[in-house]
Order: structure tokens, then sequence, then C-alpha cells
């Protein structure tokens, strides 16, 4: 417990963690479980490292509530979260989301998130293509994410869809079918990301047995151009490098992130950054539950990082904003370091970055995002 009240600042956001699904998805890396029997002692656990945490001055700007499916568990666990939120922070936050899948919502859900002041909702669609859909594992179709959205649009004025590029069967019919749908539609935001294989999932599994395939890399390259040019047609504007808002319905507990602002992460899995101090949160639910339960904090990863470090980890977040970072405020922070540090990485990749005001990442750059942050980490071992 020494040691947590010395990461607190005035102003943060707040991450939560709800594991529960109803089932897994194929391509799912995240930690979860279908086991709703420990909910409750999930709850408890979750209530625990709150109190580890308390302070009353600490005011939480940010609530964004993933999983998981958090919309999957019983309301009344919610309802207690958000009263111990309330009695152990100065909790009045802006903006609060909730992650749900679109087949989970009812009238009487939407209602009582609502009344709980969440007023952001990010539906996790994926594709509007059902037979992606359900070779996925996903337990709803184009027509329900349909009917739950134009539901969820009496209680909320703020909505996200997440969509992945490039499963399998993913194709130009069903990508040109998902831009039709947005326009109809005209959610708040969207976050758009390409599927990523590389990870420990089910999907990988089948795709190592040859038993499913991916869209090759051409029709990934020449698709995100392609959302990337339609999005901005029907009224999006890219400030991420995977995300689009109507005017100024950017997320505002993301860009604490991509800002390299503070936060904390309660529950499994959970990441904080403080100052210069970053953690993640075991992703093992039973060691989660145990260590809480002797009033120890869960960490699976606690650094201070040295001003190297943080730089570093400060590019690989803002890079990914279209607008960059401030120069100014970066040399305010590191210095000559970064000076050397921008000197070197301009050198690596002159023709993808740009340096004004701003440090950014030109369209080439944002193209090959994935080449430059391979070279943020070159650049930083040379530097060391």
């Amino acid at each position: 417990m020494d040691g947590v009240s010395s990461l607190n600042t005035n102003k943060i956001g707040l991450y939560i963690h709800i594991p529960f699904c109803k089932s897994k998805c194929l391509y799912c890396d995240y930690p979860m479980t279908t086991n709703l029997n420990i909910q409750d002692r999930y709850f408890e656990s979750l209530f625990k490292e709150i109190d580890l945490y308390k302070d009353k001055n600490l005011k939480i700007e940010t609530l964004f509530l993933g999983g998981g499916t958090p919309t999957y568990v019983d309301i009344k666990n919610i309802e207690k979260l958000f009263k111990k939120l309330s009695d152990s922070f100065n909790f009045q936050p802006d903006e609060i989301t909730i992650e749900s899948n679109p087949e989970i919502l009812t009238e009487e859900l939407l209602h009582t998130y609502f009344s709980l002041g969440i007023n952001r909702l990010s539906i996790g669609v994926q594709t509007f293509d059902n037979e992606i859909l359900k070779r996925m594992n996903r337990k709803y179709n184009n027509e329900v994410i349909q009917e739950k959205y134009y539901l969820a649009r009496r209680y909320f004025s703020n909505i996200n869809f997440d969509f992945i590029l490039g499963l399998p069967g993913d194709n130009w019919k069903s990508l040109e079918e998902n831009i039709k749908y947005i326009e109809k539609m005209q959610p708040d935001h969207v976050s758009y990301y390409i599927f990523d294989s590389d990870h420990e999932t089910p999907l990988r599994s089948l795709l190592n047995k040859g038993k499913l395939s991916l869209p090759d890399d051409a029709f990934i390259e020449e698709g995100y151009d392609f959302v990337i040019s339609e999005l901005s047609k029907v009224g999006y504007q890219r400030y991420e490098i995977s995300n689009w808002a109507k005017n100024n319905f950017e997320c505002k507990h993301n860009l604490k992130y991509w800002n390299n602002e503070n936060y904390h992460g309660f529950g499994i899995s959970a990441g904080g950054h403080i100052g210069n101090i970053r953690y993640t949160k075991t992703w093992i639910l039973k060691d989660y539950m145990e260590k809480l339960a002797n009033n120890e904090i869960p960490y699976d990863y606690y650094v201070q990082n040295e001003p190297l470090n943080e730089l570093t980890e400060e590019l690989f977040m803002g890079l990914r904003l279209i607008k960059g970072i401030s120069v100014k405020n970066l040399e305010k922070k590191y210095g000559d370091l970064f000076l050397k540090f921008i000197k070197n990485l301009s050198t690596e990749v002159s023709d993808m970055i740009i340096v004004d005001d701003y440090v950014r990442l030109n369209e080439k750059g944002l193209d090959l995002s994935k080449m430059v942050f391979e070279k943020i980490l070159e650049v930083r071992e040379n530097i060391l």
C-alpha cells in the first residue's frame, strides 16, 4: 500500500476491465471468462482494489468500462461499482464509455446505463457481413446490429462502432457494405482496426491448420486506403491511425493514452500511467482475486521509466495521432534527449515524418507506422 498515494495526480482517466463474455470470439486475445458464477467474487475483488487507491482529492475525468463485455454482467454489479467510485474518488467524469455487443442491449439496460451517467456507448460491430459474423462466433447478425443501434439512439447521443478489417472472408463487397451502413446509420465515432494474426487466439490455431485463410496483403492495403477515403467522404475526420470521429466526438478517454496523460487501470490486465510510472495488472483471474484478498495490488508489471524509455513510449503513443505531438512540450520535458532522438529518427525515416511545431507522421508514415515504430526502438537502443 505504501507508494500508492505517491502515484496520485489531481486529474486522471480510469479504465476498468470487466472480463465476462457470453462466448469467446475466434479472434479475441483479451483476458475473459464465460463463467458468470464468479462475477460477484470478481466485483468484490475490484472493490478491494479501488479501496487501495481511494482518494477523494483524485478527480476522475474519464471512465472506460471495457472487457470482455461489461453489459453482460448483472446490472446490480455495475450500479455497485458506480457507488464505490463515487464514495472513493472525486468522481465527476465528462465522459463515461461502456463497451457492448449489440445482441445484449435491451431497453431496460440502456435506460439504467443512461441513468447511471454513462454517456458513450461503444458497440462491437466488427462487420455487417452475416457470414463473417457467424464464422467468428459472433451471436448476432446484420439485422440485430441495426435494431439495437436505433434502440440505443433513444438514450445515447455518442455512439461508437468498432470494426475489424481482414477477418477470414472479408472482401470488397463486405467492405463497401460496411461503409454504406456507416453512412446510413451515422454513428458519432468509428474505430476501424486491421486484424493482427500474430496473437495467440482460436482463430490463429485454425489459420495454422489451414482450416481458414486471411485476405491477402494487397486487399488489406487497398482496403484500408478505401476506408480512409470513404469515411472522409461521409463526414468523419481521422484523428488517430485507427479512429475517426464527427466534430467534437473524439474519444476523450483514449486521447489520454495517446497524449501520454495520467490514467489508472483496475481489473485484470488493466494498465496505468502516472508520471513516469507504468504498470499492468495480472492477466490471471485467480491471481488477481487471491492477491487482493491479501490487500496486495495485483501487479503483473510495474516500472519507473528513465527519461529515454518514457520518451520512447510517448512517441509510440503520440505518433498515432494525426496531429502528432507538440515539439515545444517534448523539448520542455526531455530537453537535449528529445533533440538527439528526433534527429536520429528523422535520419532513419526522413520520408515518413514531419517535424515543425509538431512531430507527426505523413501519409506514408501513417501507412507504414509499424516500420516507424520499429525504427523508434532501434534509435532507442542506439542511444542507450
